[in-house]
């Protein structure tokens, strides 16, 4: 993919927790700058804030999203949403309050560009399964399963964008499946972003041609 294929520079807002923010792996691997590196042009900002839940969000989406009015606005909670750990936890239908939250304060952005009729656009990024173990039995795929339904369930709901990231990891759980994460079975590693990165680069290119 070529960035002459892009119609001009956008802002993208990487909104999200650890995982937009890239936990336990070197600055250029995590999608944002991914996405820098292949697109200069755009100016990427990456907003994920390690621990984030979708409460916390809320709380700093003016300064970290909305001032910028951006073009582009990937979501990527529910990784410590659904976390038993103390402070992390919401339940399921908070969260997906929170979401919708989000979601309408994204749609009620204006931008500039011709994109999207000057809409600003949210991508839709469903949290990963984990490597269930006793070591870390806070978070479990079947618990993560649930609030990746939720996203999916949202973004259809408001008609936008979605990454399926849940179902694609998932998909490898008869292959390397433990390679896409860190020790821990929560974080991605190498191999999970890479994994990921495509996933983004197409959507966001399916609406920028």
């Amino acid at each position: 993919m070529k960035e002459s294929s892009f119609m001009e520079p956008f802002t993208i807002i990487a909104f999200g927790d650890s995982l937009t923010y890239g936990y336990g792996v070197l600055d250029h691997i995590p999608f944002p700058a991914c996405l820098k590196k292949d697109f200069p042009k755009w100016r990427v900002l990456n907003k994920g804030v390690n621990g984030d839940t979708t409460k916390d969000a809320l709380e700093r989406i003016e300064r970290d999203v909305l001032m910028f009015h951006p073009q582009i606005v990937t979501i990527f909670f529910g990784s410590n949403d659904c976390s038993l750990v103390e402070g992390y936890y919401l339940p399921l239908t908070e969260y997906e309050k929170n979401l919708r939250s989000i979601t309408e304060l994204v749609l009620s952005l204006q931008h500039d560009k011709k994109f999207n009729n000057g809409k600003t656009l949210p991508i839709f990024i469903t949290p990963p399964p984990v490597v269930d173990t006793d070591f870390f039995p806070f978070t479990t795929t079947d618990r993560v399963m649930l609030y990746a339904e939720a996203v999916k369930k949202i973004a259809l709901e408001y008609d936008c964008p979605l990454v399926d990231f849940f179902s694609a990891v998932w998909a490898k759980k008869q292959e390397a499946y433990e390679d896409f994460f860190q020790f821990d079975g929560i974080h991605l590693s190498n191999a999970g972003y890479a994994l990921l990165y495509p996933m983004i680069r197409d959507a966001i290119a399916s609406f920028t041609k």
